[in-house]
């Protein structure tokens, strides 16, 4: 149990308790034999038990005031001060209280300020000295320092006195209750792998705070890599060993290989191969090329390339992964490289061939790599325009099928190839027979099927809408005649939306299309249009011709629906024959044409397209009469009236009507 030593209040108060015979205080060794030593706890009850007692006051003399105090006053030799057991129990406290150091906390039992290892490596194995300065910081019990991994061999250690190497279950460590700055030196031997010719050891490192590794290998021009350092650096290389310098990082795991460096070879001259792939396009007056260039440099890179280029050829686009700028200077294309190239690379080359005229004799313009020990090439030709293509004479090229192009060539383009040559070494001269013909127009626009609603009244009014089911390539409007008479356009739409139609000099309705979606097979939109024809009024009985409208693009199918007056008769029309006259056929259904899009027959509903209308035309006809401040009449469409069919197939530039007499309309 630790003791507490007291100046001389102490032994006046020891003197104390042996008046008051208290059997437990312990004598001094002779040496002191005025003085009385107690656990700090037995002296904290002798005071309380004065306390208690009442006993009269303690006086102290003013030396031991001061040194309880921690003060010093000069003129006070001989003063007393009188004070209550309990003042002096506050006062002994407070003076304890003031003299304890303040107790801090250790950031860290120990600290080691630095390792230097000194390896020695060999094809057999790995032998190190480790140097280590440990700065141990706290004062009591004993402290465990790791320093090498168990996978190493200790073979000696030099530690100081007090200091214990110890094989620990995680790897070595250092016993020591000691504190302050210790020195350590410990050999030890690291196994060593083979591969390949290269040697290689591994190890985990101590955590301080420097880290440093010199490396010998006992041989002249070795390669020594330390994965994991930061810097790796030459000391010396010598006839007799290769020395380098390490510095690592705080307790990282080290690899060390080795391996014996390879003398330099002298780089040989550049050689050069190239396979060139073109593909010919033959236009009007005009060849376009499209080159791809394969290279294959051996011995010693290169930065540039120069390619040959033929008269009159304009180049367009030089590209590859590591082109980096081309410029075309006197019939040469100088290409530029983002780095120095060694191996395979490729440059692609679009050029234009302005020399050719519109037919005729062409020579087929090709680039070329003059600095190459070999070039062959393979060359495609396709038309993309209506010329005739008929292989020339051809010198220092084999005219192959176009089957035997490498893939390059046949994935440059969707068009079907026509010629095909092959050349090795020289530039190939590869003439071109062009022949232009005259274009065909072909049909840009055609309507699958039109749907025509058309409602008559007995006092001449009439309501017609159609429906054209269109498939446009590239033209801008539909062109349609409505008939003679100034009819009146209601609505138009185009594919669902509205659209504001136009009337050019000649009449026509300019309805503005879109193209249709798809490019294999163009998909069909509808095309909608209302108008309104007004008459004089009509008779009871006659004969009638109903024009409609005729469209600028031909139409397969032509299908009408005709509504007339309930209460009329048709019996004979226009001419003898029939009770209707004209270009259509009156059917009882409309004929089922399987490759017609939608809408097909006998999807249309008439009567619904009929009751659309009327609502139309009585909303229109309401309109009209409010504009000018009169009540509006109703005036129905013969919804409920006679339904006549007609249709015809195949429709192309031509008038289209209906002709038929009547009798029987009642007038108003």
């Amino acid at each position: 149990m630790a003791t507490r030593r007291w100046p001389i209040a102490v032994w006046m108060l020891g003197v104390c308790v042996l008046v008051a015979g208290v059997a437990w205080a312990q004598p001094v060794a002779p040496e002191e034999p005025n003085r009385v030593v107690l656990t700090w706890q037995k002296f904290q009850e002798v005071l309380k038990e004065r306390e208690q007692a009442g006993e009269p006051k303690i006086t102290l003399p003013w030396e031991e005031v001061e040194d309880l105090l921690g003060v010093a006053v000069e003129g006070m030799e001989g003063p007393e001060l009188s004070v209550t057991w309990q003042q002096f129990r506050a006062l002994l406290e407070w003076s304890m209280a003031q003299k304890e150091p303040p107790k801090v906390e250790l950031p860290a039992e120990f600290v080691v300020s630095s390792a230097e290892y000194e390896g020695v490596l060999r094809d057999e194995g790995g032998v190190f000295e480790l140097g280590l300065s440990i700065n141990v910081l706290r004062e009591e019990g004993w402290k465990r320092i790791p320093v090498l991994p168990r996978t190493v061999a200790i073979q000696s250690a030099e530690l100081p006195e007090g200091c214990y190497l110890n094989p620990g279950a995680n790897g070595y460590e250092i016993l020591t209750n000691g504190t302050g700055v210790i020195a350590v030196k410990l050999a030890f031997a690291v196994s060593v792998g083979e591969q390949a010719g290269a040697y290689n050891l591994n190890f985990d490192t101590v955590r301080a705070s420097t880290s440093t590794m010199r490396l010998t290998v006992p041989e002249k021009d070795v390669k020594i890599t330390v994965a994991g350092a930061q810097a790796v650096l030459p000391i010396e290389t010598s006839a007799q060993e290769t020395v380098v310098g390490a510095s690592l990082p705080s307790g990282a795991p080290v690899r060390v290989t080795w391996e014996r460096a390879l003398k330099e070879v002298e780089k040989a001259p550049t050689r050069l191969y190239a396979v060139t792939n073109t593909l010919v396009a033959v236009g009007e007056g005009s060849l376009t090329c499209r080159e791809r260039i394969e290279l294959s440099i051996l011995h010693t890179g290169i930065r540039s390339v120069s390619l040959s280029v033929p008269a009159d050829v304009g180049v367009l686009e030089v590209s590859g992964a590591a082109v980096q700028d081309w410029r075309v200077a006197d019939r040469a294309l100088d290409v530029r490289f983002a780095h120095e190239v060694l191996g395979q690379t490729s440059v692609n080359v679009v050029y234009e061939y302005t020399g050719a005229g519109a037919e005729g004799v062409v020579a087929v313009p090709v680039v070329r790599v003059p600095e190459a020990a070999r070039e062959k090439g393979y060359l495609g030709v396709v038309a993309m325009a209506n010329v005739e293509i008929a292989a020339g004479e051809h010198a220092g090229a084999t005219a192959i099928d176009v089957r035997e192009l490498p893939p390059e060539i046949l994935n440059m383009t969707s068009q079907p190839l026509l010629l095909a040559f092959r050349y090795l070494g020289k530039a190939p001269q590869i003439a071109l027979g062009v022949k232009k013909h005259e274009d065909v127009h072909v049909l840009l626009t055609i309507a699958d099927s039109a749907v025509m609603t058309v409602m008559q009244t007995a006092d001449g009014r009439r309501i017609t809408k159609i429906v054209y089911n269109i498939r446009n390539n590239r033209n801008q409007f539909l062109r349609v005649m409505l008939p003679k008479g100034e009819p009146e356009v209601w609505t138009a739409t185009v594919a669902g939306k509205s659209v504001r139609p136009a009337v050019d000099a000649e009449g026509r309705v300019l309805i503005p299309l879109v193209r249709s979606a798809g490019a294999a097979e163009l998909a069909a939109f509808p095309v909608e249009v209302i108008y309104v024809e007004k008459q004089s009024r009509l008779g009871d009985s006659g004969t009638m011709r109903i024009d409609l409208p005729q469209a600028d693009v031909p139409l397969t199918h032509m299908m009408v629906h005709l509504y007339l007056p309930a209460e009329g008769s048709y019996k004979k029309g226009i001419l003898a024959g029939t009770d209707f006259e004209g270009p259509l056929h009156w059917v009882e259904k409309f004929t089922a044409m399987r490759s017609v899009p939608s809408p097909r027959p006998d999807q249309v509903q008439p009567d619904v397209q009929a009751q659309e209308l009327q609502q139309q035309f009585r909303q229109r006809m309401d309109d009209a009469a409010r504009v000018k401040g009169v009540t509006p009449i109703h005036v129905d469409l013969p919804v409920r009236g006679k339904l006549f069919r007609f249709e015809k197939i195949l429709v192309l530039d031509e008038p289209l009507w209906i002709g038929f007499r009547y009798s029987g309309w009642e007038e108003d």
